[in-house]
């Protein structure tokens, strides 16, 4: 089993492009992917369509919009920190998205549904029958900085910052 600051180090070395390609090998790993097709399919559509609600419990005046790269890190080192039946399959994603293979794009899916996916017990995204979507966080103690960060990378990014 990988060492888990090694691993979080090697998540905190991955380029932006490397972050969004891991989570999304993981995703694909985990059986994840059908899941995620079922939620909006692009940043645009998330963004006017969820309404989130007492953001300012998540959100600084003064941070700025993370990267897609920068959520997906925050992502993968809260899979690997939390899930212990994900750390193997976090470091060979890492792995993946790392070699100097050539690497398809298959996935064309916004970074923001990946995580929201992944966080499925921590993050509910439903569609009402009138075709508006609810993101709704199961709020608890946030002792846990991973998830906290996650959550607020998330929400940054869904709002814009706003």
């Amino acid at each position: 089993m990988p060492n888990r600051d090694d691993l979080e180090q090697r998540i905190r070395a991955l380029s932006d492009d490397e972050a969004i390609r891991a989570l999304a090998e993981l995703m694909e790993e985990r059986g994840l992917l059908p899941a995620a097709d079922q939620l909006p399919s692009t940043e645009a559509e998330l963004a006017a369509s969820v309404t989130v609600v007492d953001a300012e419990a998540y959100l600084r005046p003064d941070q700025p919009t993370p990267s897609d790269g920068q959520l997906a890190r925050s992502a993968l080192e809260y899979a690997a920190a939390q899930r212990e039946d994900l750390v193997e399959t976090v470091s060979e994603a890492v792995d993946y998205a790392r070699s100097p293979a050539d690497h398809p794009e298959s996935f064309t899916l916004p970074v923001a549904v990946l995580v929201i996916t992944l966080l499925q017990t921590e993050v509910i995204l439903k569609r009402s029958s009138g075709g508006r979507w609810s993101l709704t966080i199961h709020k608890r103690a946030l002792r846990d900085s991973a998830l906290g960060r996650v959550l607020t990378e998330l929400i940054s990014r869904i709002t814009g910052g706003r």
